[in-house]
């Protein structure tokens, strides 16, 4: 029975870590990126799943609006930033050659100072001191009074660019994380409508296969649920090709980027895995525990999108539609859709045990995992005992 809900169950934190500010902060945005939705697939009537198809649709298109407007602002900000780092480069080009001219200045009047001020430089401590003082005297006259006040406005035109550069520079760090904000959220949206797809294709199997069964002693009842399946599907089919449905032409730049990068975590027993940088330091920490308790992990995290991509061309096609847009199921054999995959954003594992093949239930490794993940924020996907992730899909 495929259910979705508003609100996707939470798996179960040890009080040993629980959620941070960040983590709860994370968790918010991404329950505001889903449809207010919880109905059964398979036994909700026909007019509630008409409706949640149109639901999800307009939320995934205010989730796109927002990533566009994301994305416009984060190209502004750079934007502006470009042109900060511009002036100010040239407001320290200038500074440096005045403060040349005026170097050359002063070591000219060193060097060969007037002499109608001889009377005030014999009167003069030191011919060090004379020297400064006729510099000082030569600094009065106009062209070179000009240039020290050059000299000082561009000193404070420089603080100034300085400051609108790290200002611009923050600017454009804030709106990067909004924008990155705005993708993952738009995922998330587009993750609820792609699980809803699916839940309803199986709901389509099992109605029509109903119609089939009735053909016999209830033909017109046959006919009504395969009408009635019949428009579901249409509608379906309508909201995957409209512009941002669960198997509709996405960019490859929709797909999120892993975030905090890339890193590579080392095995306690050789070979290593890479993860998205945010779960690094808890994918090491669970890889050297477990080691600690015998059990000796390893395995496979981040998948490059063009992997997959790659996958869907030899398994579907090289249409964009076949890449982006074809049902899982009508590929051969069953290739999921690029950017659905945890794989894809650095934040799951498929984990190998004790230096064999991948985790099996009846191992001791799923056996831990099953006990100690969680603390590390590791939740398994249920139909595969080796897959582990930071959601649980």
């Amino acid at each position: 029975m495929a259910l979705i809900a508003a609100v996707t169950a939470t798996p179960t934190v040890s009080d040993a870590r629980q959620p941070t500010p960040e983590q709860q902060r994370d968790e918010v945005r991404r329950q505001a990126a889903e449809a207010a939705l919880e109905i059964d697939t398979l036994m909700a009537e026909d007019a509630v799943v008409q409706q949640a198809l149109a639901d999800l649709q307009a939320n995934v298109d205010a989730q796109q609006a927002d990533a566009n407007a994301a994305a416009d602002a984060q190209a502004a900000a750079d934007a502006a930033l470009a042109d900060a780092t511009a002036k100010l480069t040239e407001a320290e080009n200038q500074v440096a050659s005045l403060d040349a001219a005026t170097d050359a200045m002063v070591a000219q009047s060193f060097m060969d100072p007037p002499m109608e001020n001889a009377l005030e430089i014999f009167r003069s401590g030191s011919l060090s001191d004379a020297a400064v003082k006729q510099a000082l005297l030569k600094l009065q006259a106009d062209h070179d009074a000009a240039l020290m006040d050059q000299l000082e406005q561009a000193q404070a035109q420089l603080a100034t660019d300085q400051a609108a550069k790290q200002e611009a520079a923050t600017v454009a760090s804030d709106r990067k994380a909004a924008s990155d904000a705005a993708l993952a959220e738009l995922q998330t949206a587009l993750g609820q409508q792609q699980q809803f797809a699916a839940d309803l294709e199986a709901r389509l199997n099992s109605r029509l296969a109903e119609a089939d069964a009735l053909r016999q002693q209830d033909a017109a009842l046959s006919a009504q649920i395969e009408a009635q399946q019949a428009a579901l599907a249409a509608q379906l089919a309508a909201m995957q090709g409209a512009g941002s449905g669960p198997a509709n032409d996405v960019p490859p730049g929709v797909i999120a980027p892993a975030p905090g990068g890339l890193a590579s975590v080392s095995c306690p027993t050789g070979g290593s895995i890479t993860v998205a940088g945010a779960i690094a330091d808890s994918l090491a920490a669970l890889l050297r525990d477990a080691a600690a308790a015998g059990v000796r992990l390893c395995g496979g995290g981040y998948r490059d999108p063009q992997a997959q991509i790659a996958v869907r061309m030899a398994n579907c096609g090289t249409s964009n539609y076949a890449i982006y847009q074809m049902p899982a199921s009508q590929c051969s054999p069953p290739t999921a859709i690029p950017g659905t995959s945890q794989h894809e954003l650095g934040l799951a594992v498929d984990f190998t045990c004790n230096g064999g093949g991948t985790v099996t239930r009846s191992s001791s490794c799923f056996s831990w995992l099953s006990a100690h993940a969680a603390d590390y924020g590791f939740y398994n996907l249920p139909v595969e005992a080796w897959h582990w992730s930071t959601t649980g899909k």
